[in-house]
């Protein structure tokens, strides 16, 4: 499967292939463990003795079977270095959307996930089911994310956070990782901080603190106070300021967009919202807005085929959803207004993969108001934003 890869502003768009981890001997097989983790210590919890573990005995010279192994690990390594290196560079802003499915079926693609490469820093905006499956087939440095930035608490947006938390330490971070987010922030954040507190301890006991160190499991709250439409600083650091706006997802609550300023560039992410002040505060002249989206006339087709199926549940919730997210003309008057320079689309509602399809119902209502760069995401689309 291809990954889309752009560069904005006069750069060439081209296409390049994904590098895919080895199945069964991932870069986990010789650098960290391949288990799952995370959450913070609690020397209560049940714990069993440790057996002791013989090392392998390694002929020399080796056979051919940890030859082909080496190989594959190697070729992996090397992968997964460049692939860092292209994303860490700070004379580059990348976006990678990493999830950009909805709730609704099918399911081919991960939940939301939006990850911002600025200045060295990686920068991750929700997580929902997938997400972090999605960030390691990426092959995205999951050892050097640096923080995460919640938009709302729906579950297609926060179903992996616990992972991201968990499989972020085991790969290799040994930093503390916050996680910003409105009213609420410290429910979800303990939550998976609590759920995790075994896995962490099963790690620490029998891999050592020298692998696992406690100081670093879990992560640590960030309460976001209400920023209003007109946003409020919440995140400044070695010059990527992020600013945080009060979107519109009601009834939920809070609800929340983010705008990423450094050196000059610009990135927006609505999180799940209708038109609203916020949205279009943040998206003012912003290089790139990433932004959820929904063609309400094809949700209206479908309501009126689920009812005449007597799926009325289905219709009902077909027709409730309309009211919380951006419709395709409403997003496209308002990126042209803001004269946003690339206009992503993820959570994009329906989830189509036929190119004829997408042109019917997002390109072409679109491009006929909206006049910038249009990119309807897949998971693992990059936008590469050089830094002038």
């Amino acid at each position: 499967m291809e990954n889309d890869t752009m560069e904005v502003n006069g750069r060439s768009t081209s296409t390049r292939i994904g590098v895919a981890f080895v199945a069964a001997l991932s870069i986990c097989s010789l650098s960290y463990s391949c288990d799952d983790s995370s959450a913070g210590s609690d020397s209560s919890l049940p714990i069993g003795e440790t057996p002791p573990a013989p090392p392998a005995e390694c002929a020399s010279p080796p056979s051919v079977i940890s030859s082909a192994i080496e190989a594959q690990i190697s070729a992996t390594l090397a992968s997964a270095a460049e692939v860092r290196d292209e994303l860490l560079d700070p004379q580059v802003i990348t976006v990678v959307t990493c999830g950009t499915a909805s709730p609704i079926p099918p399911r081919s693609r991960a939940q939301s996930c939006t990850a911002v490469f600025v200045n060295g820093q990686f920068l991750l905006f929700d997580a929902g089911d997938g997400a972090v499956p999605s960030m390691e087939n990426l092959n995205l440095p999951l050892p050097e994310l640096r923080a995460i930035f919640l938009t709302h608490y729906h579950s297609d947006h926060i179903a992996d956070v616990g992972e991201a938390i968990s499989r972020s330490w085991i790969l290799g971070r040994r930093t503390s990782l916050p996680v910003f987010g409105g009213e609420a922030i410290e429910r979800v954040v303990d939550g998976f901080n609590r759920i995790y507190a075994l896995d962490y301890n099963y790690r620490t006991a029998h891999h050592g603190d020298a692998l696992f160190p406690p100081e670093t499991t879990g992560a640590d709250i960030r309460l976001i106070p209400d920023p209003g439409p007109e946003g409020s600083v919440v995140y400044e650091e070695d010059g990527v300021t992020i600013t945080a706006y009060r979107v519109d997802h009601s009834p939920v609550l809070p609800a929340l967009g983010y705008r990423i300023d450094f050196a000059g560039r610009s990135v927006a992410i609505s999180g799940d919202t209708i038109d609203t002040e916020g949205l279009r505060n943040m998206s003012e002249g912003a290089d790139v807005l990433v932004s959820d989206v929904m063609n309400k006339s094809y949700v209206e087709e479908a309501e009126c085929a689920l009812r005449r199926l007597g799926e009325d549940s289905n219709a009902v919730i077909l027709k409730d959803i309309r009211t919380y997210h951006i419709d395709v003309e409403e997003l496209a008057e308002l990126a042209e207004d803001a004269s946003v320079g690339t206009l992503v689309l993820t959570h994009q509602v329906p989830a189509l993969d036929d190119d004829t399809q997408i042109g019917l119902v997002f390109r072409g209502p679109i491009a006929a108001i909206y006049r910038g760069e249009l990119v309807v995401a897949v998971d693992g689309t990059r936008i590469r934003l050089p830094i002038e």
